[in-house]
């Protein structure tokens, strides 16, 4: 009993000496030491975030109006989500390289991150402290990169004066899987997701931070090691957000920033679950049957079970989205590389857990309640929604393109795992958006006219009409932006 005793006074203590240092300490504690992250030094950049709390201090401990600096943030990802789009399913790792040399002011971040110093350190502050240190992390396994992909519109000169537009990707994300020393007795390391933003993605990172602690929160750091350890649930049905820590950049990132002055990255820290992203599903071998996502007129269950998963991927992935929208948070960047699962088998259908990830361009817009909801996330998911007929807030179209995105997730993830064919340039994700989208000017019934004219394409048919057009009604519905993720959830087409 005196040992436990002595070890959770050793917990406190360390908890009220970092909260007592400041991330200031913090960052001049891991300028001291060799972290092994990486092997560049870093800048202290919390400097800065510790001069502004001292400021604050010295005005009469004035609170961070965390809703203003929430709204300059949006307005800034805004900008960068216009002229670009996250690409989660990216895993090549090859993103277009900025040009050397270029320059910038010392308070701008980078060309392409539309985010300054000082707007960094003030939401960091809201935020709150991150919680770790470089020194407590090993890298173990890349997982892959998320690139931002950028349009330049350009006007030709010559006879004929065309608008032309050009797309680059830059790669803004690199994600490893990586161990977590607490240094606490009785606490092994402990497997978790390490992103690392390269600098000029910053701005999508404090995004992010913010987005994640509003849908799910931030654990203290007394229980960080706890929430790490924790088995999978189901709930928050978003990636759980655990802190973050600012250090220098690692081979990899280096490589990609080749000619540029090295600068610190932000890392970004989330709780590891084993979850895998939509993107890789329909080509995932399977043992009922299914091979490499295709149909090889295995067990007579096979299809039964492919049939069933797809319906529960829906339902996971309406109910994940609801949740967010309850919560007043538009995703802004639906992709199948943002769309996670706990298995790709599909026996496991009614066991599958979904959730969402990839909030770098996300948006908290204001929300109206009523004195009897809760103001927690928790709360929030299980409220009935307002219906979308005739509501034109800002929240409500975001809900909708959220809805009109997720519904090509969706049929690209249909399309690719009963294709006879497999995955294809024509089940591909920009494929089925112009399709859908700019052929079709979302009209459900004419595309359906259209699959239904596709050979390769019978098995999705089928399965979108089985219990009287349950899955294109469906389909109209989240096109339509008539009714919430959550009311869409509980349909026909989702019922297993």
């Amino acid at each position: 009993m005196e040992f436990g005793a002595a070890c959770t006074s050793l917990q406190r203590a360390r908890t009220l000496v970092r909260r007592a240092q400041g991330p200031g300490s913090q960052a001049r504690r891991s300028a001291e030491q060799q972290p092994r992250l990486c092997t560049q030094q870093r800048r202290q950049r919390w400097r800065r975030c510790a001069a502004s709390r001292r400021g604050s201090d010295d005005e009469g401990d004035e609170a961070v109006d965390i809703d203003a600096l929430a709204s300059q943030l949006s307005a800034e990802a805004e900008r960068l989500r216009r002229s670009g789009s996250f690409d989660g399913g990216s895993y090549d790792g090859e993103g277009e390289r900025r040009q050397p040399g270029s320059r910038r002011g010392e308070d701008m971040l980078s060309p392409f991150g539309y985010q300054t110093r000082s707007a960094e350190a003030e939401v960091l502050a809201a935020v709150g402290d991150g919680g770790f240190s470089p020194e407590e992390f090993e890298l173990l396994q890349e997982l892959g990169t998320i690139n931002i992909q950028q349009v330049a519109t350009s006007v030709d000169l010559d006879d004929f004066p065309m608008p032309t537009s050009e797309r680059s990707a830059r790669t803004a994300v690199i994600a490893y899987t990586g161990t977590f020393f607490s240094g606490m007795p009785f606490q092994d390391p402990v497997v978790v997701l390490v992103k690392e933003y390269l600098p000029g993605a910053k701005a999508v990172a404090c995004n992010e931070l913010q987005v994640l602690k509003h849908l799910a929160g931030m654990p203290e750091v007394s229980m960080k090691w706890q929430t790490a350890a924790s088995p999978l649930a189901s709930y928050p049905p978003v990636v759980r957000l655990l802190g973050y820590f600012t250090a220098g950049q690692t081979a990899q990132a280096q490589e990609l920033l080749e000619g540029e002055e090295p600068e610190d990255a932000l890392w970004v820290v989330l709780k590891w679950e084993g979850l895998a992203p939509l993107a890789l599903y329909p080509s995932a071998q399977q043992t009922s049957g299914i091979g490499l996502g295709r149909l090889f007129g295995g067990q007579d269950s096979s299809l039964l079970d492919r049939s069933r998963m797809l319906r529960s991927i829906t339902r996971g992935a309406l109910a994940a989205l609801g949740y967010c929208h309850a919560a007043g948070v538009v995703h802004g960047a639906l992709g199948s590389g943002s769309v996670m699962l706990s298995s790709f088998d599909d026996r496991t259908a009614k066991r599958l857990v979904v959730k969402l990830d990839n909030f770098g361009f996300a948006h908290k817009l204001s929300m109206q309640q009523d004195e009897s909801q809760g103001s927690t996330a928790g709360a929030l998911y299980s409220q009935q929604p307002a219906p979308l007929v005739g509501d034109e807030t800002p929240l409500a179209l975001g809900q909708r393109e959220d809805l009109r995105a997720l519904a090509v997730v969706l049929l690209e993830c249909m399309l690719s795992a009963l294709a006879h064919n497999g995955p294809s340039p024509l089940t591909s994700t920009d494929s089925l958006q112009r399709l859908l989208g700019e052929v079709f000017v979302w009209g459900v019934d004419d595309f359906r006219r259209y699959c239904e004219d596709e050979p390769d394409w019978q098995t999705a048919v089928e399965l979108l009409t089985f219990d009287s057009d349950a899955g294109w009604q469906l389909l109209k519905d989240m096109c339509g932006g008539s009714s919430s993720a959550e009311e869409l959830a509980r349909g026909r087409f989702c019922q297993l």
